[in-house]
């Protein structure tokens, strides 16, 4: 829902289908950034990563549209048991908007922490989903939406979170707050293929529900989102995005529904995440600092679009005490999240 099963490549394979994008402090002198892929993994989708792709967190460190660092990580292909060696690069300035070189500040192997260069950590692997949402009320009211009617009522008084007992994998990185160089940076993921062909970016994400909200269901525009970059976020969706705000104002009789779309507009794009390092997350789209692990963000996303609070998630799981502060998976026996909407991924590896 964040970002799960956002585009048609995405559904395709969801090792390359980023879900969320978390930024918060971590230990003292520190800021934690985690990305997960692979909604439903191990039921509708895999419980690995792709090797022939490019997983970054990149960062204006001046807080703008244009990158001047990449945190690069790629995983081998994987033996027997499911496990891969994973690398992590740093590139600076030109060499971060795109390829694949860097300098290596760790490596280790999936499921495992490890160190990274000047104090840092990183860990990727299996972990419990921390997104929650009410994925089936959001659909039936954007479809409401879409046919002229303003169904509040389908979000129920009663929590309804479908994405409880299902797994993600992760990357999470724990870097030192003066390697980001800024006082207040903006941040975003994107994931690349290379190898057998030139470099190609088919997912990325910042700001987290702009996609459900206003690119759902998927369609081409979704897999030019995803292609594309913050600084062009404007001229290329600035429209769409106005066009659905403003009519879910006027059909939720707001008193200047032009006015609100302009506030929804500038709170969703560009898709990226500002932080000031040092200072305690907390998720609002266009005014927030980061997103924290147990920010409500479905809840708090949907009322930034409606003008009133909708939502009705379940209360979003604690962060665990020690870095990469994720659950453990917990598997269950739950009907597939492609089956639920419709959709259809690959065979889990």
């Amino acid at each position: 829902m964040s970002h799960h099963f956002d585009s048609p490549t995405a559904i395709a394979d969801g090792r390359i289908n980023l879900c969320d994008l978390f930024v918060f402090p971590g230990v003292s002198g520190t800021t934690t950034l985690i990305l997960t892929v692979n909604p439903d993994a191990g039921r509708s989708s895999a419980t690995t990563f792709r090797p022939d792709a490019l997983y970054e967190f990149v960062v204006a460190s001046d807080g703008g549209t244009r990158e001047d660092i990449a945190f690069r990580v790629t995983f081998t292909e994987p033996d027997n048991a499911g496990n891969q060696q994973v690398h992590v690069l740093r590139a600076d300035g030109a060499a971060a908007r795109h390829g694949t070189e860097g300098t290596l500040l760790g490596e280790g192997h999936t499921g495992e922490v490890f160190s990274l260069a000047a104090g840092g950590l990183a860990w990727a692997g299996l972990a419990a989903d921390p997104f929650t949402a009410d994925g089936i009320a959001l659909a039936g009211f954007l479809a409401g939406l879409a046919a002229g009617q303003y169904n509040p009522g389908v979000f129920t008084s009663a929590p309804n979170n479908i994405f409880a007992g299902r797994d993600v994998t992760a990357v999470a990185l724990q870097v030192p707050d003066a390697d980001l160089r800024g006082t207040r940076i903006a941040i975003w993921a994107r994931i690349s293929l290379f190898g057998h062909a030139p470099q190609l970016q088919v997912s990325r994400i910042g700001q987290a529900m702009l996609r459900p909200l206003f690119f759902s269901p998927p369609d081409p525009e979704s897999e030019t989102l995803n292609a594309g970059a913050p600084a062009s976020d404007m001229d290329a969706h600035g429209k769409r995005v106005l066009s659905i705000a403003g009519a879910a104002a006027r059909l939720a009789g707001l008193a200047d529904p032009d006015a609100h779309a302009d506030q929804v507009l500038a709170a969703f794009l560009p898709d990226l995440v500002r932080y000031q390092p040092g200072q305690p997350a907390s998720f609002q789209p266009g005014r927030g600092n980061g997103r924290a692990l147990d920010d409500d963000t479905f809840d708090i996303a949907v009322a930034v679009l409606a003008g009133s609070t909708l939502g009705n998630a379940s209360v979003p799981r604690p962060p665990t005490a020690e870095f990469p502060y994720l659950s453990a998976p917990r598997p269950a026996e739950l009907p597939a999240l492609a089956d639920l909407f419709g959709l259809r991924e690959h065979e889990p590896e």
